[in-house]
């Protein structure tokens, strides 16, 4: 499976934007960003959906919004940071690759920005923030997201945990894995939307909300 993975990595790698020179700086300074091979999935997915307007829950130094951003000049992001020093760092990295006509930032904590976000409806809903907060925020934001848009959660397999629980040995890794696999079975119960889950690099559920 690693083969496999290097291989679609090399695959890829021959259409990399300038962006992706982040990811050197997201690994040296231990900032989390979306894998890869997850964030290819999830530009195509807008491409296919023709997602204009899209919510991203996390913003981190900028880099998913951007290559978000990046598919088309069309498409608006709204993102959400509370972390001072990672918004400093958005911040210039929009300015320096030029997205800050397509992405506005919103300083704060996402379950109290409603207000701020709930001029526009979307067309999808990136969650990529604390794992411990994913139910509040799908249950917080939803109500903006349009009928048949995509809700895209990051990170459910938790670094492979989730599935096998038993090998965790930290106590607080432990809970957060909890955390993580309580979340996952309440969205599959959601009737509303219709969620698949891809295993791929960290794990990654695409729900549709219904008609």
């Amino acid at each position: 499976m690693e083969s496999n993975q290097s291989y679609l990595l090399n695959l890829h790698e021959q259409l990399d934007n300038n962006i992706e020179e982040l990811r050197f700086y997201a690994e040296e300074h231990a900032v989390p960003i979306v894998d890869k091979l997850t964030l290819d999935m999830i530009k195509q997915l807008i491409r296919i959906h023709h997602s204009k307007n899209i919510l991203e829950i996390g913003t981190a130094i900028g880099y998913s919004s951007m290559q978000f951003a990046s598919v088309s000049p069309d498409i608006s992001i709204t993102t959400i940071e509370r972390n001072e020093n990672m918004i400093k760092q958005a911040k210039l990295n929009f300015k320096k690759f030029e997205y800050e006509n397509q992405i506005r930032l919103i300083e704060g904590d996402a379950l109290s920005q409603y207000d701020k976000v709930s001029n526009h409806l979307y067309d999808m809903i990136f969650i990529d923030a604390a794992k411990a907060q994913s139910q509040k925020f799908f249950e917080y934001y939803t109500p903006l997201l349009k009928k048949g848009g995509l809700v895209i959660t990051d990170n459910v397999l938790y670094h492979g945990f989730v599935s096998d629980i038993d090998i965790v040995r930290s106590r607080n890794v432990k809970q957060m894995v909890k955390k993580v696999q309580k979340y996952n079975t309440w969205l599959m119960k959601q009737k509303n939307y219709k969620t698949n889950f891809l295993n791929m690099d960290d794990g990654l559920a695409i729900s549709i909300k219904g008609e």
